[in-house]
């Protein structure tokens, strides 16, 4: 089932997109892979290149060979808990002890080149698997203490848990959203677990992960614009941050933090109460959209409360969206789709007719009186190799691009960045506590 065309406003430069429509999972099983980013994610386009485009597709560039790993040198923390960064392109380039050629393929099998994105924006996607680990475990709040957090859903790096740092995830092998022996992206990414009145895991069917910035030969990049937003860079190597709602600030909203479904009205809203009884029903799709800051301070790759040196601009009384004073670096955007399909036991009705309920996530238990997912917020902590960084960077954000599903941009795509492995519905979708 379609849901209904909505335009929006992009977080980041205020440019209006029509999104089209996303669909069901079910209905995803019956399309072919590039077109899952196409209808779950705004504006994803991907152009049928035709035999000539193909055969013109550069070989990518790499910084591999047959070196040792070379892990990120990460400077020791500052007074207060502050990570230094030792400049704008955060730590030391993670280069693998491989050729990067071998964890690619050429795009969607044909070498094609995605279509544009936007004039002054562009955008790189790609699909994880909703079978990664469930730990009480958060390397970031509670490092090196194993079982103190809420329960944490993973995705991206398998092997993370309390320990993990950005130099033990450099080093790790698998990750559910680039399936490959050869893993380009070794990055973490968590968010409390959902869980029902029947004290079951709701594990998700799949999270789509998208990154997105200006195009540094944009309006809001360009020095001298009026309507700048700041600097534009690059992600910074083995930065990490929270994002989204703030259990120091508890009866404030997540920034960035929504729910929707892809049957009602459409609207995102702030938890899943008013989820369901905005007309989300069993067999829809229901979405946890987990948007991050993308204003950076230029300084820090981590703080004492993992959030203070990334923020969100805004757009104030000067009436275009910018960066404050103290974060004027725009980096790319970190926004993850979690979805899960609905059940009917995920729904309850009261007397009245109203609905609510039955699932919540882990971390709601931590704000008096809250509804069920008000408490959204995620982790994250960057792990890129390299080489595979600049492709996406260098070519779909700078270029306009509309890459989905890895496409790199350049005629080449992350192995085992398309779906999950197991399909577009997760077969272990609950579990026991």
């Amino acid at each position: 089932m379609l849901l209904a065309t909505r335009t929006e406003r992009t977080a980041t430069t205020g440019v209006s997109h029509n999104p089209g429509g996303d669909i069901t999972l079910k209905r995803l099983a019956k399309l072919f892979a590039p077109l899952l980013l196409l209808v779950v994610l705004p504006s994803c386009k991907i152009s049928k290149a035709d035999a000539a485009a193909t055969e013109s597709v550069e070989q990518p560039t790499t910084d591999g060979g047959t070196a040792a790993p070379s892990m990120p040198s990460m400077p020791a923390p500052t007074p207060g808990g502050f990570i230094a960064s030792p400049t704008l392109a955060g730590g030391k380039d993670l280069v693998p002890s491989f050729s990067v050629e071998l964890g690619l393929q050429r795009s969607w099998g044909t070498g094609a080149i995605p279509e544009l994105y936007s004039a002054d924006e562009g955008a790189f996607r790609f699909t994880c698997g909703g079978d990664g680990p469930l730990k009480n475990d958060d390397p970031l709040l509670y490092p090196n203490q194993p079982g103190k957090s809420h329960l944490h859903k993973f995705w991206g790096a398998m092997a993370i848990d309390a320990n993990s740092t950005p130099e033990s995830l450099a080093n790790s092998a698998t990750s559910n959203c680039n399936t490959s022996s050869h893993t380009l992206n070794r990055s973490g990414y968590w968010m409390p677990a959902l869980v029902d009145d029947q004290n079951m895991v709701r594990n998700p069917d799949l999270v789509s992960v998208y990154y997105k910035r200006p195009r540094s030969v944009s309006k809001y990049c360009a020095q001298g614009s009026s309507v700048r937003m700041g600097t534009c860079t690059s992600l910074p190597n083995s930065i990490r941050f929270i994002f989204g709602w703030d259990p120091t600030r508890p009866n404030e909203p997540g920034k960035g933090m929504s729910w929707y479904c892809t049957t009602g009205s459409g609207k995102h809203v702030g938890n899943l109460d008013d989820l369901f009884n905005s007309g989300c029903v069993a067999g829809a799709t229901m979405v946890a959209d987990l948007t991050a800051g993308n204003c950076w301070d230029g300084k820090n790759l981590d703080s004492p409360d993992h959030r203070s040196h990334i923020a969100m601009g805004g757009y104030g009384s000067w009436g275009y969206y910018k960066c404050p004073s103290t974060h004027p670096y725009v980096i790319p955007q970190t926004e993850n789709k979690v979805m899960w399909t609905v059940t009917a036991d995920m729904i309850g009705v009261r007397s009245d007719g109203s609905k609510y309920s039955r699932v919540k996530l882990a971390s709601d238990h931590m704000k008096a009186g809250a509804k069920p997912g008000e408490t959204m917020h995620a982790d994250y902590i960057e792990q890129w190799v390299a080489a595979a960084k600049k492709m996406w960077h260098e070519n779909c954000i700078e270029k306009g691009l509309s890459c989905s599903g890895g496409d790199l941009g350049n005629g080449w795509q992350l192995i085992g960045a398309q779906q999950p492995t197991y399909g577009w519905t997760n077969p272990n979708s609950r579990m026991a506590l």
